[in-house]
């Protein structure tokens, strides 16, 4: 029998105790269990039988957890017994099957499926989730519900659980062995495979026509894995160093690391036809396969793409996203229906706030992921509505350190500029001129539980306090004093700092235009900064080109989101410039993950910030790397190579009061703790 253990903080930090679940798991002799996922109150063991179709008692065995007045993610283990389950499907898919155009369920579902307990009640099949968004037509469906990677986090990423991989070993932390769920189908009834694993890695990640740097989240440091393929259902990832990481990654959302291979090497140079594979890049009017490939394989964008998710992207515009239902998803509830319940996903761009929030109110929507309460926290007005609506407001945690980063281009191409920004008394001078108390106020509506930079939350073992309060305070006599001191003492007729050269101290605060939020945060910014003799336009684009503008070093500032507020060795480029997608430093990061092959070399104190993260990400002990990240929070302090506001409580997630199975607690808004995904969305329904 597996075992599913519960994570503490010192047991997550420790990848000994982070991994003895997947040697648990491997040791065992019976057959392999399934994980049933479901909330219950734990004042008190729960033992009970579950029927499916009347056919096979499944016994539930519950740990016990001393926890009073509190809900918490508790794992189920249920043993398969011999007798036949008799499946069931959605209506629609069973017209289907009577058609003849689709295989029976029995077909369709894998060896051993994953079963999920439902959070109130076995759901009803049909009906349309309508999502209002702002930030993309598809980003929400992607980044929060469609939720699939090799393991899977419990709500609110407390444990790590098994998914596409049934089971796994770990050797001293450098050697992890994976045990696919056999008989699992992509969405066009493929077989997923070890092969599908193997052409990620080396077909398409380390492929220089389509990436510069092998991803950062399954690096350690610079080390990239070896990834070997033992049979059909049996991959072994290999690193040079310990990787006290590679579990919890590889259960972290937005880290698929597989593609289907039959579908896409149709569009890969290395395996199709090369005429027909011209023919493909110029009739789409690109300029060369590997952007034809790339775009083929974006999940958030690429129609009849292969997937292993609940839903699939059928239709994409401007204005909205459309997913239908995989009819060969691998999951079933607890009597033996055949997962998702609810047919489709519908997202409806919403052009504002305010168009957000109408959504909610006049009940268009199901259930709103990261949206309107995200915007100029208009949270009180979202729960005076809630009868009126018909909803309920749900205040889900937020794990986020900051509401945003902002960042100088410290790679900057123009070289008056960048001379100005490396300067670390101008970043200091711009810190100490912002009005934070105004943006928490006016923006936030007083919210966000503290002023201070990007730094771990207070409750991460790695927060930083030195760093935190680094230069936050307003304090425009400082800051112009600073200024003055760099030389920046001559001013144009409007009173703005002009540079050495004579040209005026100019700089545009580019930031993404569906972010409402972070735009007037950045007018009051930009309005503060008068003062001190900054002159700052604030200029939005689309997330889509900012991202690339980002990327290439063509801002002269920006925003971003900040990623891991509670264990940063995950997720540092917010933090280091470990990586191209990093707002104040892209060329640095590209330098970093490249092993310098790409990118600009960094100043010594980047470089000092790079090698102790390095040792920190190997390190298997929780005090060393506290201590490691603490120095390079050190230099943080003195260096501010990026800056932020202040942190949040929650974010108001608005729920049609006909939307079922939606947990009311127990799970978190952010990077580390899987977002809505990890309350298996799929088991979601809807009531009339």
């Amino acid at each position: 029998m597996s075992t599913v253990k519960k994570f503490n903080r010192r047991d997550f930090l420790r990848a000994s105790a982070v991994t003895a679940v997947g040697i648990l798991a491997a040791s065992c002799a019976q057959p392999t269990p399934e994980i049933i996922e479901k909330q219950v109150p734990v004042e008190k063991i729960v033992k009970e039988t579950v029927v499916v179709e009347k056919q096979v008692p499944v016994e539930k065995v519950v740990k016990e957890t001393v926890v009073v007045e509190k809900q918490v993610p508790v794992e189920k283990v249920v043993t398969a017994t011999p007798e036949p389950v008799k499946f069931k499907e959605a209506p629609m898919l069973a017209e289907l099957v009577k058609a003849g155009k689709l295989p029976p369920v029995e077909e369709r579902l894998p060896e051993n499926p994953l079963v999920v307990v439902p959070y109130e009640s076995v759901g009803k099949y049909g009906g349309t989730w309508t999502m209002g968004v702002r930030t993309s037509p598809h980003y929400h469906a992607y980044e929060f519900v469609q939720y699939e990677q090799f393991l899977r986090l419990s709500m609110g990423g407390a444990e790590i659980l098994p998914n596409l991989v049934e089971k796994w070993e770990d050797k001293d932390a450098k050697v992890f062995t994976l045990y696919l769920r056999k008989g699992i189908k992509f969405s066009d009834g493929s077989p997923f495979t070890a092969d599908d694993i193997l052409f990620w890695h080396e077909d398409i990640m380390s492929n220089k026509d389509l990436y510069s740097a092998y991803p950062s989240w399954l690096r350690v440091g610079a080390e990239v894995p070896t990834v070997e393929k033992l049979d059909d259902y049996t991959v072994r990832f290999s690193y040079g160093v310990t990787a006290p990481f590679f579990i919890r990654q590889i259960a972290t959302p937005q880290h698929e690391a597989w593609r289907c291979a039959a579908y896409h090497k149709q569009f890969h140079a290395k395996y199709a036809d090369k005429a027909a594979l011209d023919k493909k890049v110029a009739d789409r009017k690109f300029d060369s396969w590997s952007k034809l490939f790339l775009s083929e394989m974006d999940l958030n964008t690429s129609i009849g793409m292969p997937g292993l998710f609940a839903w699939d992207l059928e239709a994409y515009t401007s204005e909205g996203a459309t997913y239908g239902r995989n009819p060969y998803y691998w999951k079933v509830d607890t009597e033996g229906n055949q997962l998702p319940y609810i047919d489709k996903i519908v997202t409806r761009m919403a052009s504002d706030t305010a168009s957000a929030q109408m959504m909610v109110f006049s009940g268009e929507v199901e259930l709103e992921v990261f949206t309107p309460g995200q915007f100029p926290a208009e949270t009180m007005v979202l729960k005076k509505n809630e009868k009126m609506g018909n909803y309920r407001v749900i205040d889900v945690p937020i794990s986020e350190p900051n509401v945003f980063i902002l960042g100088f281009n410290l790679n900057h191409k123009d070289p008056g500029l960048r001379a100005i920004f490396l300067d670390k008394r101008f970043r200091q001078a711009a810190s100490l001129g912002i009005k934070r108390e105004d943006i928490r106020q006016l923006v936030y509506l007083g919210q966000p539980v503290e002023i201070r930079q990007v730094v771990p939350l207070p409750r991460s073992p790695f927060y930083h306090e030195k760093a935190a309060k680094a230069f936050v305070d307003y304090d425009a006599a400082k800051a112009n004093a600073l200024l003055d001191e760099m030389g920046l003492t001559k001013k144009d007729a409007e009173g703005y700092r002009l540079r050495p050269d004579g040209t005026p101290l100019a700089i545009t605060l580019e930031v993404m235009s569906q972010r409402d939020d972070f735009i007037d945060s950045l007018n009051i910014i930009a309005n503060g900064w008068k003062d001190i003799g900054i002159k700052a336009t604030v200029k939005p684009v689309d997330i889509a080109l900012y991202n690339t503008r980002m990327e290439a070093g063509d801002l002269d500032a920006g925003v971003d989101y900040t990623g891991a507020g509670l264990y940063p060795l995950l997720n540092p480029n917010r933090y280091i410039a470990n990586q191209v997608h990093t707002v104040w430093a892209p060329l640095w990061g590209l330098w970093y993950a490249t092993k310098g092959k790409s990118g600009e070399e960094p100043p010594a104190e980047i470089k000092q910030q790079m090698d102790l993260y390095d040792k920190a990400v190997v390190s298997m002990d929780e005090a060393e790397q506290v201590k490691l990240w603490g120095q390079i929070m050190d230099i943080q302090a003195e260096q501010l190579w990026h800056l932020g506001i202040c942190d949040r409580a929650s974010v108001p997630m608005p729920t049609s009061l006909k939307f079922r199975n939606v947990p009311d607690k127990g799970w978190d808004i952010g990077w580390e703790g899987g977002n809505v995904g990890t309350c298996n969305p799929c088991q979601f329904w809807k009531a009339e």
